[in-house]
C-alpha cells in the first residue's frame, strides 16, 4: 500500500474526465453513470475491472489510469485530487 499520511483529508482539486486524455494519476473517480471501469490502480502493474457501478458513486480506489476501451463503460467521471 502506498503512503498517504501527508495527503489531505479533503480534495483539493476536482476536473472532468475524459477517458484516455486526461491525467487522473493519484485521483479517486467520482462515477456520475454507472457501468463497468477498467483502472490501474497506484502501485500495481497491471489493470483491473470493477463491474456494476452503480450511478453517483465513488470508486474506492486511488488510480493511475482509465483504460479505454470496449471494458470501460461508465462516464460522467470526476478525478478528486
Amino acid at each position: 500500500m502506498g503512503q498517504y499520511a501527508n495527503q489531505p483529508d479533503f480534495a483539493t482539486s476536482a476536473e472532468a474526465v475524459v477517458v484516455g486524455t486526461t491525467n487522473v494519476a493519484s485521483s479517486a473517480l467520482y462515477i456520475g453513470t454507472g457501468g463497468n471501469i477498467e483502472v490501474t490502480a497506484i502501485g500495481s502493474s497491471s489493470s483491473v475491472v470493477f463491474k456494476n457501478i452503480p450511478d453517483g458513486s465513488f470508486l474506492p480506489v486511488i488510480v493511475s489510469s482509465i483504460t479505454a476501451g470496449a471494458n470501460t463503460t461508465v462516464s460522467d467521471i470526476v478525478a478528486i485530487k
